[in-house]
């Protein structure tokens, strides 16, 4: 064992208590992931959560990116066969809290490291990009920032990529999906710290502005703009519906909770008339009650 119970146990306590300090942000049906399996959950919640909040702080960006990369080289460092910590007083780097768990987590469900890597790579761009040209782009984007969410939870239920490629590629459709849905949902909320992710060349389509988004506006030109992204981001959905029907046990409703929590804030945008500048529309309890029954 590389390292001993007790600092492997204290790690995963430290990620489920920083998991569950932000439970606002769990996936909507993290209660059907099994008992046993949630504390590989709070690992990997961790460690996004960790990067994100660094990518999201109000240090600049070459501050970001020092501590990024520091957090990418802490977790190579842990993966390293000679790196060995038997005493949790030798916790000499705040990573390693989460670390640890993490490095268990990797060893026992098979996950390639790769995956953590593709999410660190989203978080340095969010970090140093703040403008998207193309929706290509968001679509690239998705690639390292909401995809390899979804081949973690494939690979917490026991599917591995070389074996369920299309499994993996229904996947990568509804995470984009999801990520697509949380850009436009979170509009007037990315402003606030100097991010558009609505492309350029839409904007420019509809005859709409940076300059008219900082002010807020919310003309016709805007409605639509938003409307068609909205669209674009439902047929996406679609293309990875098969997911659902070709999995089996929890993880099907946990993706059938996830696909339509991810369309009910699409369907809330729409009922707002695409005036997301003013609003922020979210998931209330009765929602989730509702998708449930």
């Amino acid at each position: 064992m590389k390292f001993n119970e007790d600092v492997i146990s204290d790690s995963y306590n430290y990620c489920k208590n920083l998991a569950t300090a932000h439970y606002e942000n769990f996936p909507v049906g993290s209660l059907l992931i099994p008992k046993n399996k949630r504390k590989y959950v709070y690992s990997i919640y961790a460690f996004a959560r960790t990067a994100d909040d660094i990518a999201d702080s109000y240090d600049n960006s070459e501050v970001k990116l020092l501590k990024l990369n520091k957090l990418e080289n802490d977790f190579k460092n842990i993966l390293k066969d000679d790196f060995i910590i038997t005493d949790k007083n030798d916790f000499n780097n705040e990573n390693y809290n989460f670390l640890i768990a993490l490095y268990d987590t990797i060893k026992t469900l098979s996950i390639p490291m790769n995956e953590f890597i593709n999410l660190l790579t989203a978080f340095k761009q969010d970090s140093t990009i703040g403008r998207y040209d193309k929706f290509d782009d968001l679509i690239e984007y998705s690639k390292f920032s909401a995809n390899p969410i979804g081949h973690l939870i494939l690979y917490l239920f026991g599917y591995n990529e070389k074996d369920n490629k299309q499994l993996f590629d229904y996947s990568d459709k509804i995470c984009t999906a999801l990520q697509l849905t949380n850009f436009w949902q979170d509009v007037s909320v990315d402003l606030e710290i100097d991010r558009v992710y609505i492309p350029k060349e839409l904007m420019d389509l509809y005859g709409y502005s940076y300059d008219d988004l900082f002010k807020k506006k919310q003309n016709e030109n805007f409605r639509e703009l938003i409307k068609s992204l909205t669209e674009k981001t439902r047929m996406i959905f679609k293309e990875g519906y098969e997911l659902i029907n070709n999995v089996n046990g929890r993880l099907k409703w946990e993706l059938k909770l996830t696909y339509n929590g991810g369309n009910e804030i699409l369907n809330k945008i729409e009922k707002i008339d695409y005036n997301v500048l003013s609003k922020r529309v979210k998931l209330s309890k009765w929602d989730f009650l509702k998708m449930i029954w």
